[in-house]
């Protein structure tokens, strides 16, 4: 509200002040006639102390910045669809114009505080004679009551609490001072606005909402002149707490009302015949109060939003001033704005409390960034804000700060870092890099990284396998072994600060085991991190608030958006593609939305299944779904669920793709239902240097056992195949490898490894065979023997037709033992010539 201030000249001011400082001085001096005052004191002495009265009593209005006191108003928060979510209040403070009060609600305040109001100038003389009467006889009680609502206006905004004489005289002063300055109308609106009606609820709206519920135009005759009855004793006129005590002060009030006509007799009997109806106290309302509190957290923390430079300022610009301090004034009254679509925020609340209906049992999270912008879109939870089953209460949110284990769900970052590590060093890791997949697999650290030591044991999900994959097909498949390989050659530094590069700002600890997702993060974090890899290695922060607006409306603050480069746009791609067939042909099929559209992401299982995630996203959306329990690491296993349209369904084991993906699948149906379908961007040029094959060489596998001898060529990137050979050599000793060591390969080929099988091999008889049949027998006698011989054919002459083209011997003879590689000669008779020689 604006006073208008009265700006006469000081002299007319002083004059009218004076006059007024004449009628106390006299009510003072009546009341110590009354005293007897002149008894006790000669005439000269007495006059003197009346001349005095006005210097001690008498203060100057001169003294005292008499514009009205800010009122406080209740800040609100806006979803970005133009949706009330709640109220942030210390005081609860609804300032209304006196224009939109009804005369009947106006009149009740009259009734109870002040009927003359806009008769007198500020003073009722009679009330201040009474007060200095009593107080001159010893009783500090008559100093209260008979204040008019001017007096309160300036006791309690302008003066102490202190209940003195001189208090009370001075309050007189400048209630007269305050009529001049201040029209009628704007002193009662000052009033009504800022009176404390008991219940935290200052000004007649936030009453009537206190007590009743309702609006003032709502109210009866009866509920008004109840709600005014704590103005004078909130303690005492207690609508919940003491009814009777209330009721009396009320019919009084309506008695008060009927005469001075402000309603009828009619009117007045019946109200108060009117039971006294008071709802329970409750909060405000809040249709996402995870969103508020998360909210008013950022708001108090940053200075950025311009509410203040300490936390104390910024507190009090957001929530106005506490109910209890009467010395602090405004605040309040902003309009902020998040970033959060109240349809899907709801919607995701209701598909998480449907789907797990167990108290007891794993509840989920679901957080969703816009890619572009870095808007938090939806920060849900599957429950009740305040519910645990335990304490009644819950103290965090699981979107935002519900920090679980990634699991598997923390590879991509590992694999982003693997790529640029690769690309630093000359390509020796791109997506087409093959490893080992052997599960179990020992590793060894360079330092201590387990309980065993420097030795890392590491499982697959499927406990047995081996052979190699591409980094890709590891991608795809989530295959544990394969990226704590990764993790060492990279080194976990690199894995942890790319992770905190792209958008993760929990603290992560350098382990090996980070690669595994080990560490603990939130979702809306993980919605962030991955949304880089969804803008192709741009980084855009998340955000909460959109814009804060001052009373007036006018903006103090907007968020703009930033776009930060932090992984090279060609690995991004690359990176993409691979996450794209997670969803498409690896462990995330059950989220592929039903309208077919460009997708990716991963899933994540941390360890003892205790935590299950899945992370996608599609260009528009980056949507994290986390599922566990609350409060406790328990492993999930044997419990239901409800999907939508199914009467439950048991979970064996819970693991990102069976739990979380099919969570996510139905969120984004939802949120895709009518979203355009849009392409990733193009891959730039240079994506497929990512992928390509390095080389490798085939490695000596001299004295090592036949598994450490798979072991090493698996290490190496090549498939290795065992050949059982026919050897003098003992049983199961490795006679060698083909191609041999050295060998340059692409890796992925297949290296043989030659076992000795113990036995001997000997040569077959041949006699007689058509020489065109010769190749076809030996490649079979190969086959059956693992000989791998090889051959070449010699003609000799004969005379004996019959001879001509066919076997005639061979060396090794038919029966003799032959080792293995084996050069065969096979002698076939021929027709003479000149030119042929005999052996």
């Amino acid at each position: 509200m604006d006073p208008s201030i009265h700006l006469a000249e000081r002299r007319e001011r002083r004059g009218k002040r004076i006059s007024s400082l004449a009628l106390i001085v006299v009510t003072t001096l009546l009341g110590a006639a009354l005293l007897g005052l002149f008894g006790f004191l000669e005439a000269d002495a007495a006059f003197g102390t009346v001349l005095g009265l006005e210097d001690r009593y008498i203060c100057d209005a001169d003294d005292f910045s008499l514009e009205f006191p800010e009122i406080g108003q209740l800040s609100e928060i806006y979803t970005s669809d133009d949706v009330l979510l709640g109220q942030l209040t210390l005081r609860n403070s609804q300032p209304v114009a006196l224009e939109d009060v009804p005369p009947m609600v106006r009149d009740t305040v009259l009734a109870a505080e002040d009927s003359d109001f806009y008769d007198h100038e500020g003073v009722d003389f009679r009330a201040i004679f009474r007060a200095a009467l009593e107080n001159a006889r010893g009783n500090s009680a008559g100093l209260q009551g008979g204040s008019t609502i001017t007096q309160q206006v300036v006791k309690q905004n302008f003066l102490s609490t202190e209940q003195t004489i001189e208090r009370k005289l001075c309050e007189a002063v400048i209630a007269a001072e305050m009529e001049r300055r201040y029209s009628k109308d704007e002193i009662l609106e000052f009033y009504m606005n800022s009176v404390f009606y008991g219940e935290n609820a200052y000004g007649v709206k936030a009453a009537a909402l206190e007590y009743y519920g309702k609006d003032l135009d709502e109210l009866t005759i009866a509920e008004a002149a109840a709600m005014v009855t704590p103005i004078r004793n909130p303690s005492l006129y207690d609508l919940r707490d003491n009814p009777l005590a209330v009721v009396r002060a009320r019919n009084s009030v309506i008695t008060e009302m009927e005469d001075n006509e402000f309603i009828t007799p009619a009117e007045a009997e019946a109200a108060r015949r009117e039971p006294l109806e008071v709802i329970q106290h409750r909060d405000f309302e809040e249709l996402a109060p995870q969103v508020v509190i998360a909210a008013r957290e950022e708001l108090l923390r940053d200075p950025k939003y311009g509410l203040g430079a300490t936390y104390l300022d910024r507190r009090r610009a957001l929530f106005g001033c506490r109910a209890e301090d009467t010395t602090c004034q405004g605040g309040g009254g902003l309009k902020v704005t998040v970033t959060v679509n109240y349809e899907l925020q709801i919607y995701a609340n209701e598909l998480l409390r449907s789907w797990f209906r167990d108290p007891t049992g794993p509840t989920s999270a679901i957080a969703m960034v816009d890619n572009r912008s870095g808007a938090v879109k939806v920060m849900a939870s599957g429950l009740e804000f305040g519910e645990d089953v335990a304490s009644g209460q819950r103290p965090y949110d699981l979107a935002t700060k519900g920090r679980r284990q990634a699991g598997s769900a923390f590879k991509p970052f590992a694999l982003a870092a693997a790529l640029e590590s690769g690309a630093e060093s000359g390509w020796a890791i791109t997506l087409g890099t093959h490893w080992s997949k052997q599960s179990p697999i020992e590793l060894e650290c360079p330092y201590v990284c387990s309980s065993q030591g420097n030795t890392w044991t590491v499982r697959n999900f499927s406990p047995n396998s081996s052979g190699v994959q591409t980094l890709e097909e590891a991608t795809i498949s989530s295959t544990n072994t394969v990226f704590a390989q990764v993790a060492l050659a990279v080194g976990p530094e690199k894995i942890a600060e790319m992770a905190h590069r792209m958008g993760i700002e929990s603290p992560l600890n350098p382990v090996p085991s980070i690669v595994l997702g080990s560490q603990s993060v939130s979702p809306l974090e993980m919605a962030a991190a991955y949304s880089t890899l969804a803008n192709f290695g741009e980084r855009v922060e998340s955000y909460l608030v959109e814009r804060v607006e001052d009373r007036e409306g006018n903006v103090i603050y907007q968020h703009e958006t930033v776009r930060e480069r932090v992984l090279n746009e060609a690995l991004a791609a690359a990176e993409v593609a691979a996450l794209e067939k997670v969803v498409s042909q690896g462990t995330a099929t059950r989220a592929r939305l039903a309208t077919p559209r460009p997708q990716a992401g991963k899933t994540g299982t941390a360890q003892n299944f205790r935590d299950v995630w899945f992370m996608g996203f599609i260009p528009q959306y980056t949507t994290a779904v986390w599922v566990g329990h609350p409060d406790a690491q328990i492993a999930m296993e044997n419990f239901k669920v409800y999907p939508p349209e199914s009467d439950g369904q048991t979970i064996g084991r819970a693991t990102g793709g069976t739990v979380a993906a099919p969570i996510w699948k139905v969120f984004m149906d939802h949120v895709t239902a009518e979203l355009e379908i849009e392409d990733f961007p193009e891959e730039p040029s240079g994506t497929d240097v990512y992928r390509q094959v390095p080389l490798t060489e085939v490695p000596d596998i001299s004295g090592l056992s036949l598994e450490q001898a798979r072991q090493a060529i698996f290490a190496a990137g090549l498939f290795a195949a065992v050949v059982d050979v026919p050897s003098l050599e003992p049983e199961g000793t490795i006679l060698g490898v083909s191609p041999p060591p050295g060998t340059t390969l692409e890796q992925g080929k297949t290296v043989s490894i030659r076992v000795s099988t113990g036995e001997l091999v000997t040569m077959i008889d041949l006699t007689g065979l058509r020489v065109d049949k010769v190749d076809a027998a030996l490649e079979e006698f190969n086959e059956a023997t693992g000989a791998e011989a090889t051959w070449v054919i010699r003609e000799t002459e004969t005379d004996d037709r019959r001879e001509w083209g066919r076997v005639l011997r061979t060396r090794p003879a038919a029966g003799e033992a032959i080792d293995f590689g084996v050069e065969i000669v096979v002698v076939v008779g021929a027709p003479p010539t000149a030119e042929n020689s005999f052996l």
